[in-house]
């Protein structure tokens, strides 16, 4: 019987965990073809999935669990229904539109399966970056979403089906979520054209370009997305800190005259300085290490 990957070397293998790791600081693509189609199917099947759905346990928000196709979202409207005073998944409609080709995306999803719960929170706490897992499933022909990157570094698990994967270049280099969005890249071949089977492992890292059409039959895959803090993250940490000073409080429009607001301006370049030369990344990379909790909702 197969088990339930419960750490990052289990995950990864027959990599090494040292040698995905470099794949990961290089960020590096890879495919590796499974041996054993089950592999990924105690971590979450359809079966389990459409189990939690049944019973409500599942992220609440639109924004996390969506039914789209080609990037276009169904409104809830269509899919939901009122139960027990609370909005719930209509298995009907949701299977309708899975037969259309629109697909189910639900990230995060770790919170509400023990087995993903725990491996997120042990690579979490190895690697000390944030770890969430999303699961797309989709049943005819077409794609969640139109050809674009993800700001976060995915590895891939081909649990069910088949999913083709089409990925193009340049690849957009570091990018980070709340970026601006970058133009697509001009069209030419795919650097990257495989049918995903059961059992398959994709690294994909950020800023990847591609695009994903279903195989026939209903195909299942998750993501677990890594997310690097970056000095972007210790700059923003930095501004909210601000706050509690009033000197970046004070209102640029209710100063009486020009020397006052050159006045206030000096005093806020002096205390930026101040703040920045006192800034330490290993103490941010240790505060957000201690921030970090466990993924478990109590049903």
């Amino acid at each position: 019987m197969t088990m339930a990957a419960s750490t990052l070397a289990e995950l990864v293998a027959p990599l090494a965990e040292e040698g995905f790791l470099s794949l990961l600081r290089e960020r590096k693509l890879t495919f590796l073809r499974g041996a054993n189609p089950d592999r990924y199917k105690p971590l979450l099947d359809w079966q389990a999935l459409l189990g939690l759905i049944e019973k409500g346990e599942y992220p609440r928000g639109l924004s996390d669990f969506r039914i789209a196709k080609e990037s276009v979202t169904v409104p809830g409207q269509h899919w939901l229904t009122r139960k027990n005073n609370r909005n719930m998944v209509d298995i009907a409609k949701l299977e309708a539109f899975l037969a259309e080709g629109y697909s189910l995306i639900v990230t995060p999803i770790q919170p509400y399966v023990p087995a993903l719960a725990t491996l997120c929170q042990n690579i979490r706490n190895q690697l000390s970056e944030q770890i969430k897992i999303g699961v797309i499933v989709t049943t005819g022909t077409g794609g969640a979403f139109r050809l674009h990157y993800d700001p976060e570094d995915l590895i891939i698990l081909q649990v069910e089906g088949t999913k083709r994967w089409r990925i193009f270049g340049p690849a957009v280099s570091s990018p980070v979520i709340g970026m601006p969005k970058a133009p697509p890249p001009p069209e030419t071949e795919p650097i990257f054209d495989e049918v995903l089977q059961p059992g398959d492992f994709l690294f994909l890292p950020a800023g990847n370009w591609h695009h994903c059409e279903n195989g026939p039959g209903r195909s299942l895959h998750l993501g677990f997305f890594f997310i690097p803090p970056t000095s972007w993250h210790v700059m923003n940490a930095l501004t909210s800190q601000l706050l509690s000073e009033e000197v970046f409080r004070k209102p640029l429009t209710r100063l009486e005259s020009k020397s006052e607001l050159a006045e206030l301006e000096a005093d806020v370049k002096t205390r930026l300085i101040e703040k920045i030369g006192q800034m330490k990344l290993s103490e941010f990379l240790a505060q957000s290490q201690k921030e970090e909790t466990p993924d478990v909702v109590n049903s």
